[in-house]
């Protein structure tokens, strides 16, 4: 112990009449504590520490003795308020214990919770300042550890809570439109810093199509299933965390970390889910920083992958069950249920808007006849044809449907009466000039018969109007087949026009 050091131990008072053995274990004891004392004299001058303190920060007494001990511990991240705090304690002459930010000789971070006492003389003079500083480096490690993974747990409470909304949507989604919007908002919304699209395979199956996108990254409209490692290796592709990897050929950098994930629908393929992260390019930032919050985002990604093939799923059996019920199966037109519902709906919007309506009742003519010479599946090929040339020509907004056998009805809104007489004798001359393959020759060519009908000039229901299409139907039958006649009487027809 030095003599300033022993002349300020013997100022303090024996607690009993073993001075001698008192200043013995002091001397033991400050010497060998492993926590660092300091201890400073009125203008806040190094006067002594002890060897933990040498140990600790990596100053000598030798070599700091006399000098300021103001800023001898501190770093560019000791925080300013506890700094100033001590430096307050030190002036008021109060005892202060505080956790702070103290640097060694070499620039090492060490975490102390210091405690500030005022030393004073027998006489209760103020002479001294001492600070016993204790490592808890490794505490306030574990602290930050504990921190993070509280933050990290709470995150992905929040982001579990935010995707049990974003399923309800999902599944309550009734068309692929609807879906995709609710995708388009539930991306954005769980992943804000990423940028996305959502690709569905083509009828053709070699290229996906663009069907939504979020976030501010640039598109492709098309891109090849050969363009995409996760399509090609059947499983979801993560680029920018391994020490071999290859990037897409549809994406537009090679320092851009991304997810490509394959979207699954009844145990088919059917799109792709692509998620990049351009404010983590590898370019600017660190492969540790990049390879952490893509390990993060990598789990949710695929949750979200998940969700939305078993949404698509959903909506494609829905979509199927709901065309099973409204749809033909022979022709794939709408079947009877479908129209009816529609064409209830159309008038009441032509009588609220005042817009126009027309309806074509359509028959293959002598189809009995040609059943009964050529056969059920000679029949069947002919109203399959009828339907394919309906799809064809009459494009929506107008809706062609078959009611049963050869009876056909085409739903018409927008269409005013004349353009419906033009339009169903333009169909009629098509169907004259199909050629229809059967077997190693052709089948006679066939003709049908058409009548149109008008809201509201012949009837302002359904099955008014029904019954106005089906009579001038029979009237283009009586005429010799092979026309179109119009519902409307001549007075009325001339009006039309």
């Amino acid at each position: 112990m030095t003599n300033r050091w022993r002349t300020l131990a013997k100022s303090l008072p024996d607690p009993d009449e073993q001075s001698d053995d008192y200043r013995r274990y002091a001397d033991l004891a400050l010497r060998h504590i492993l926590d660092a004392v300091l201890v400073t004299d009125l203008d806040n001058n190094v006067v002594w520490v002890n060897s933990g303190f040498e140990r600790m920060f990596g100053h000598r007494l030798d070599n700091i003795r006399g000098q300021a001990a103001r800023g001898l511990l501190d770093g560019p991240d000791t925080d300013p308020s506890a700094r100033d705090h001590v430096l307050r304690a030190i002036k008021g002459r109060e005892t202060l214990t505080v956790d702070i930010l103290h640097y060694t000789a070499t620039g090492e971070q060490v975490w102390v919770d210091k405690t500030l006492t005022p030393i004073f003389d027998e006489a209760g003079t103020h002479t001294h300042h001492m600070s016993i500083n204790r490592d808890i480096t490794e505490r306030r490690r574990m602290e930050e550890k504990t921190r993070e993974v509280m933050a990290n747990e709470e995150q992905r409470q929040h982001e579990r809570k935010l995707l049990s909304q974003v399923s309800e949507w999902l599944y309550s989604a009734k068309s692929l439109d609807e879906l995709l919007m609710v995708v388009q908002k539930s991306m954005h919304t769980l992943m804000p810093e990423s940028e996305g699209q959502l690709y569905i395979y083509s009828n053709s199956r070699d290229t996906l199509d663009l069907k939504t996108a979020w976030g501010e990254g640039t598109a492709h409209e098309h891109i090849d299933a050969e363009d995409c490692w996760a399509l090609r290796r059947g499983r979801a592709y993560a680029y920018g965390t391994r020490a071999i990897e290859f990037p897409c050929a549809h994406t537009e950098t090679a320092d851009t970390p991304y997810f490509c994930l394959p979207i699954i629908a009844h145990g088919e393929t059917i799109g792709l889910m692509h998620v990049a992260f351009a404010a983590y390019d590898r370019a600017i930032m660190s492969r540790k920083m990049v390879e952490t919050f893509l390990q993060q985002r990598w789990d949710l990604s695929l949750l979200c992958a998940e969700q939305i093939s078993l949404a698509v799923a959903n909506v494609q059996l829905r979509q199927e069950l709901l065309d099973q019920s409204v749809r033909d199966p022979l022709t794939s037109l709408w079947n009877r249920r479908w129209f009816l519902d529609a064409a209830h709906k159309e008038i009441n919007r032509a009588e609220r808007q005042g817009s126009a309506l027309s309806l074509i009742s359509l028959d293959v003519d002598h189809f009995k006849a040609f059943n009964d010479h050529h056969g059920h599946d000679a029949g069947d090929i002919v109203l399959r044809e009828v339907g394919a040339l309906m799809r064809e020509v009459f494009t929506p907004p107008l809706a062609p449907c078959r009611l049963g056998g050869e009876e056909f009805v085409v739903l018409c809104p927008g269409l005013g009466h004349d353009a419906a007489m033009d339009l169903a004798d333009r169909f009629r001359v098509a169907l004259s000039e199909l050629d229809l393959a059967y077997g190693d020759g052709k089948l006679p060519r066939i003709t049908a018969s058409a009548g149109v009908t008008s809201f509201p000039d012949c009837g302002a229901h359904v099955e008014d109007m029904l019954k106005h299409a089906d009579r001038a139907l029979y009237r283009a039958k009586d005429r010799g087949r092979n026309c179109v006649v119009s519902a409307l009487p001549e007075d009325r027809q001339i009006a039309a026009q």
